[in-house]
């Protein structure tokens, strides 16, 4: 049941992604600034390919070193995903909030609620696997990759789940700051509550 809905969350999510990156180029939307149609995009293809490890998490059916070695891929995915949220995504949602009737005050409480409601910074966790095994091969890349394995999965996992919802969250906030939304609704929350 659980991978039948990963998948169909990946299939939207996948859809969702392929209509704003054609929106870069499409006349329709010729009126819609770069910027905004650039962060549109970026967060709908980083909220796809986070849904995308998901699935691919469920369904690796290796164990042992391909499965850790895997499982250090999706952990290098995060941590990617996260500075781009920490960096040029906040840049643009932010560029984007001063010419429409938002405070950048609501945008940035907002953006730190979603992060705290979805622990993203339980990613750092993994940044040292990210910078000597996953991206690198260091010299202590064994120690890195025994240190990894003793991980919970079941963290990881959760760590994994709620980073997808966080990426689906920050998909609504780029549309609500697009369509010029006073009030930044995620899930029940307001930029003044968050």
């Amino acid at each position: 049941m659980r991978t039948e809905k990963n998948r169909t969350a990946l299939a939207g999510a996948s859809k969702n992604a392929e209509t704003a990156l054609n929106a870069m180029s499409s006349s329709d939307f010729a009126h819609v600034p770069d910027d905004e149609k650039l962060a549109w995009a970026m967060a709908a293809i980083i909220h796809c390919d986070v849904a995308r490890l998901v699935v691919a998490y469920a369904e690796c059916e290796f164990e042992g070193i391909a499965r850790l070695l895997w499982l250090g891929d999706i952990a290098s995915k995060l941590y990617e995903a996260r500075n781009w949220y920490n960096n040029s995504g906040t840049a643009a949602l932010r560029k984007i909030a001063e010419r429409k009737p938002i405070e950048t005050k609501a945008v940035n409480a907002t953006i730190d609620g979603l992060k705290r409601t979805h622990g993203v910074h339980r990613v750092n966790k993994y940044v040292e696997y990210r910078n000597k095994l996953g991206y690198h091969y260091d010299v202590t890349a064994i120690l890195h990759l025994e240190t990894f394995g003793k991980n919970d999965a079941n963290e990881f996992f959760d760590i994994l789940t709620s980073f997808v919802r966080f990426s689906g969250d920050w998909a609504q906030l780029t549309k609500d700051i697009i369509q010029g939304h006073q009030t930044l609704g995620i899930k029940g929350q307001t930029g003044a509550e968050a």
